[in-house]
């Protein structure tokens, strides 16, 4: 420690242009070379490197080599005195190679990096305090935008935007994670599905199933259509990888990047491809942010693209897909939204969107400060049922924890008429029931023989789901562990009788009001007490006319 804070003085006396003797500044070399060590070698016997991270740390470039060539590179808060938590790198790709790994740090730091066949802390995964029990986090680090979620081979893939090496994201260094699940429910997370590469850093978008071989990459390939960022320039292209193995692997497309657009639309904001085939039109159609709003271009072989139009207004990240109006398939809309949960509806000829509504929404903010915490949602492709089922990220920290942010429940998309015209609303998946575990049950209750009977009902993951009559002008609200969830009031209900359901995880509510006519996020504190689930009246005599509680598994009991 003497050292380094030598080494420390004298760097800052070299700012000052204060000299010191040569042979003084030799001792300290040569002293300084045995503390300081940029490089390590290691032989790789193991699956995972296990790295220590230190929340004051400062921020270092760490770089893996094999032979002199570069084949990683990522910056950590490596460890310098405390831990506060590990992190890892699956490096089973360089298994009976030698490795060097090349950061500026002290020796001490450099040797706490130490390999294994489990990552450190495998003995409380899912355990962890503020972990949700049946809501999908990473095991370690960052997790942002959902993309290309997709059906394939009697598995749901789940990707996403990763930043595995810490708690706050770096644009530059993003990966894309990697889940499978045969039920939408269990998830088990896989090792990264791409990294960074000499073009750039992997950002959001899609994937598809190239049934016909129309990329010639091979019949029943998976596609994953990204943007690829360039942390020097901030060009961002968009770029094909391509896996023949069944999604265990991909390689990119030697012909990257397919569309550089960046100097035709004077912005360097041309990114997140989604990419589907659109059957009328006989073609593949790419809906592209570029500057202002959506391109929308169409190809018949996924590597040359021709741009048809472009449609101002939304924002990033967008997802695209028809949906029948109230179940009748001979009245179908499309749908285009951006990142947020703003939404257009409209119709769509192969080659451009025309709008038939205003901008709606369909998750509510919850409020001004916190902004959406529902952002980039996309819907799976290649459903085997045709169900437009749709997953987001969810902009939830998740306080002392070696991860955070998290992925929302997934929800079904369908197209309703209103009073106030056709609307998109989200429901939970009907695979929700597998999760019930204790469930209760009342009917034609009061509040208070509802909150006698919530009492009983410990905190914990629970699904709830109410029938209700408001007497006009009263107003309803519901509080979990001292929390207000909602505020509900008559006039902005339905006469008669109204539905509620409530997801309730460790740091999450999901709110569906009337069958999704509203659906509200909310962020639970991370403080811990006996209280449950409680039901308010502003005015006596209210009743509630059914009311289930079911206590939820935890969808990692069957996880590694």
């Amino acid at each position: 420690m003497f050292i380094i804070k030598l080494h420390r003085f004298i760097v800052s006396t070299n700012k000052i242009k204060i000299k010191f003797p040569r042979w003084l500044t030799l001792i300290f070399m040569i002293i300084s070379m045995t503390v300081f060590s940029n490089e390590r070698k290691l032989k790789i016997t193991h699956q995972y490197l296990n790295i220590p991270v230190g929340y004051k740390a400062r921020m270092k470039l760490v770089e893996i080599k094999v032979n002199g060539k570069m084949h990683r590179e990522f910056p950590v808060q490596l460890a310098e005195d405390s831990i506060n938590y590990w992190i890892y790198s699956d490096v089973t790709e360089f298994k009976g190679k030698t490795i060097s790994i090349t950061t500026p740090a002290t020796s001490e730091s450099l040797n706490r990096i130490y390999q294994a066949d489990q990552i450190n802390g495998a003995d409380s995964l899912y355990k962890e305090s503020n972990r949700p029990q049946f809501h999908f986090t990473v095991k370690r680090g960052w997790s942002n935008d959902v993309n290309g979620p997709i059906y394939y081979k009697n598995q749901y893939h789940l990707f996403w935007q990763a930043f595995p090496f810490g708690l706050s994201w770096n644009t530059g260094f993003m990966y894309w994670g990697h889940a499978v699940s045969t039920d939408l429910l269990h998830w088990k997370e896989l090792p990264s599905a791409l990294m960074l590469d000499s073009i750039g850093s992997p950002w959001s978008g899609s994937s598809v199933i190239d049934k016909n071989n129309d990329a010639g990459f091979g019949k029943d390939a998976m596609l994953l259509f990204y943007t690829a960022y360039d942390r020097v320039s901030n060009k961002q292209v968009q770029c094909i990888a391509y896996s023949t193995d069944n999604a265990t692997t991909f390689k990119r497309y030697s012909g990257n990047p397919i569309i550089d657009s960046n100097w035709e639309m004077q912005s360097n904001d041309t990114r997140d491809p989604h990419i589907f085939w659109h059957e009328p039109s006989k073609h593949w159609i790419m809906v592209l942010l570029e500057k202002d709003g959506m391109s929308f271009y169409n190809s018949t072989d996924l590597k040359k693209w021709v741009k048809q139009s472009h449609f101002k207004g939304l924002w990033e990240c967008p997802d695209f897909f028809e949906l029948a109006v109230d179940g009748d398939n001979q009245n179908k809309k499309w749908v285009l939204h951006g990142g947020s949960p703003e939404y257009m509806i409209g119709t769509f000829d192969g080659e451009k969107f025309t709008p038939e509504s205003a901008k709606l929404r369909y998750c509510e903010e919850t409020n001004e400060d916190q902004g959406d915490l529902l952002y980039a949602s996309q819907s799976f492709a290649n459903m085997p049922d045709n169900r437009r089922v749709q997953m987001a990220w969810g902009r939830i920290e998740h306080p002392n924890m070696p991860f955070t942010q998290m992925i929302l429940f997934p929800t079904e998309f369908t197209l309703k008429s209103t009073p106030n015209g056709i609307r998109l609303v989200a429901n939970p998946v009907k695979e929700i029931e597998r999760l019930h575990q204790k469930s209760h049950e009342w009917k034609s209750v009061t509040i208070e023989s509802a909150n006698q009977e919530l009492t009983r009902i410990k905190p914990g993951p629970l699904h709830v789901k109410l029938h209700f009559t408001l007497n006009k002008d009263n107003a309803i609200r519901f509080i979990y562990q001292g929390n207000e969830l909602i505020n509900l009031v008559s006039h902005d209900l339905l006469d008669g009788e109204n539905t509620l359901e409530i997801l309730l995880d460790k740091t999450v509510a999901e709110i569906f009001i009337n069958n999704g006519a509203r659906y509200r996020v909310q962020n639970l504190p991370a403080g811990r007490n006996n209280d449950g689930l409680k039901v308010e009246s502003e005015k006596d005599g209210q009743t509630i006319n059914q009311l289930e509680v079911y206590e939820m598994k935890s969808i990692w009991d069957d996880t590694e």
